[in-house]
C-alpha cells in the first residue's frame, strides 16, 4: 500500500500498486511524484522504485527538473477524456492565479509587439521563448510545482535559443507548403490572361487554381499541428530545437487524430469563451494550454539523467 502526495500537494491512499500504476497511465503522477510506503516513514520519487519505473530506478534525480533531462517519445496515447478532465481539475485549483499570470504574461508581450519597428523585432525574437515559457508554467502547475511569472522569466532566460529556434524553422518549414503551392497558380493565372475581375467566369480556371493551394494548406496544418509540441519539448527539457522537432513529429504522428480531437474540442471551447462576451476566454484559454500540457504528458515522458 502506498500514499502519494498529488499535484495540489494533498496526500492521497493508502492506495495498491495496481491504482497507483493507474494513475501512472492517466497521468495523474510521473517519476517525480513523492510517494511513501505503508509502514516507512520516508518520502521517495516514484522513479527510484522499480514496481513502478524499472528503467529509472537506479537513476539518481536531478535538483532541476529541466537541466540534465532528456524526453523520450512514448507509445503513450492522447485521452482526451483525461486532457479535459485533469485540465479543469488543475485549473480550479488555482484559477485566479493561473489566469493572472497568463494575462500577464500576454498583454506585456502585446505591448512589447506593438511598440512601433521594434515591436516586429521583439515579435520574432521573442515569441516563441514568451509561448515556451506559458508552456512550462502550466506544466508546473498541474505538478503542484509553480513558481508563478518565475516559471515563464526562467524559461526566456535558460531556454531562449531552442524556443526561438523551434518556433522559427517549425514555421518556416511548416509554411513552405503553401508557398510552393502559390507557383503553379500564379503560373497557372498568369497563363490564362484572365483578369482578376473576371475571374468568377472561369471555374475551371478556379478550380486548377485552387486545388493545389487547397493541397498547400492542408499540407501546412499538418505539418503545423505535428510540430506543435516542438516548443514545449524545448521549453521544458534540456533537448535541442532539431530533436525537439523530431520528438514533436513521432509523438503526435502517433496520436494524430486523437490529439486532432482534442484541438477541435478546445477550438469549440475557445469559441464559447468567445461568445460569451469575450471574457469567457480569460477562463478558456488557460485552460486550453493546461489541457495541452495533459496531452503533452500523455505522450512523451521526461527521463533524468546525470
Amino acid at each position: 500500500m502506498y500514499s502519494i502526495i498529488g499535484g495540489d500537494s494533498k496526500t492521497y491512499g493508502p492506495v495498491t500498486a495496481d491504482e497507483v500504476h493507474r494513475w501512472i497511465r492517466e497521468g495523474r503522477a510521473d517519476e517525480r511524484t513523492k510517494v511513501k510506503e505503508e509502514g516507512s516513514t520516508e518520502w521517495r520519487e516514484l522513479g527510484t522504485i522499480s514496481a513502478f519505473f524499472p528503467a529509472l530506478a537506479n537513476v539518481p534525480p536531478k535538483i532541476s527538473g529541466r537541466s540534465g533531462s532528456n524526453t523520450v517519445a512514448t507509445e503513450g496515447s492522447v485521452q482526451i477524456g483525461d486532457c479535459l478532465r485533469q485540465g479543469w481539475q488543475v485549473y480550479r485549483q488555482d484559477p485566479w492565479r493561473i489566469t493572472g499570470i497568463i494575462v500577464i504574461v500576454f498583454v506585456a508581450q502585446f505591448l512589447l509587439n506593438s511598440i512601433p519597428i521594434a515591436g516586429a523585432l521583439f515579435a520574432f525574437s521573442l515569441n516563441g521563448p514568451i509561448l515556451g515559457g506559458v508552456y512550462f508554467f502550466c506544466m508546473q502547475a498541474i505538478h503542484g510545482q509553480t513558481h508563478g511569472l518565475q516559471d515563464v522569466t526562467s524559461t526566456i532566460k535558460e531556454r531562449f535559443l531552442p524556443c526561438f529556434l523551434a518556433t522559427t524553422v517549425s514555421s518556416l518549414l511548416a509554411f513552405a507548403p503553401l508557398l510552393v503551392a502559390l507557383i503553379p497558380a500564379a503560373g497557372l493565372f498568369a497563363a490564362s490572361g484572365v483578369v482578376m475581375e473576371e475571374l468568377v467566369k472561369h471555374p475551371n480556371l478556379i478550380l486548377g487554381i485552387g486545388l493545389p493551394l487547397l493541397a498547400g494548406a492542408f499540407a501546412m496544418f499538418y505539418l503545423l499541428i505535428c510540430w506543435s509540441f516542438a516548443v514545449p519539448i524545448a521549453a521544458c527539457t534540456n533537448t535541442d530545437f532539431w530533436e525537439a522537432l523530431k520528438l514533436s513529429w513521432r509523438g503526435v504522428r502517433k496520436n494524430f487524430w486523437a490529439y486532432f480531437g482534442l484541438l477541435f474540442v478546445l477550438g469549440l471551447i475557445n469559441l464559447i469563451g468567445i461568445l460569451c462576451l469575450v471574457v469567457g476566454l480569460f477562463v478558456t484559454i488557460p485552460f486550453t494550454f493546461l489541457a495541452t500540457m495533459v496531452a503533452y504528458e500523455q505522450i512523451f515522458r521526461t527521463t533524468h539523467s546525470r
